[in-house]
């Protein structure tokens, strides 16, 4: 094994072998008794974790987590239920609506739920897929996401003219 020490001439970690002597030498040090007392060590500690950390982002690239599955994970860890966020983000809709992606998370649910669930703001400000029922559709009809030919595209153009200027009527049947 290779004895990485102040004394010895400091080394970028290049291997897996390099990160792993690093990492068994600053848990070694950690356990050493003398540890918070010697300047020596404390300054080794230092340097070592530096270069585990610099070795990490270089070569273990994490992904950001999607904030709804992490806070489900923390709710789980602690204990919680999704009724107990009911007066943290808002009413049981809302809390629903968010925990099952329909509904994103505002800056104030971020504040409130890093608090509540000691979660790093940042961690929850993360974009992710919110799933709407209702489709956004543009008032271009070119711009829907399948081709039309030219005589459908103008007869939809004059059925939403239609609509907008008459409006519609419905026939609802309930069973």
């Amino acid at each position: 094994m290779i004895k990485i020490s102040l004394k010895m001439k400091q080394k970028i970690l290049k291997s897996e072998q390099d990160y792993q002597n690093a990492i068994y030498r600053l848990e070694e040090i950690g356990d050493n008794p003398k540890f918070v007392e010697d300047e020596d060590l404390i300054n080794e500690f230092e340097l070592l974790d530096k270069l585990i950390n610099d070795y990490e982002n270089n070569n273990f690239h994490i992904e950001k987590g999607n904030p709804i599955e992490i806070i489900k994970l923390k709710m789980n860890y602690m204990g919680l239920k999704q009724k107990d966020l009911i007066g943290v983000i808002g009413s049981k809709g809302v809390v629903s609506e968010v925990m099952n992606k329909k509904r994103g998370l505002s800056k104030s649910m971020i504040r409130c739920l890093s608090d509540f669930l000691n979660i790093d703001q940042d961690i929850l400000n993360t974009p992710y897929e919110i799933f709407n029922k209702k489709r956004n559709v543009s008032k271009n009809t070119s711009s829907f996401p399948f081709a039309f030919d030219e005589a459908f595209s103008q007869y939809i153009a004059s059925y939403s003219n239609r609509v907008r200027n008459n409006g519609m009527l419905l026939n609802v049947q309930l069973n």
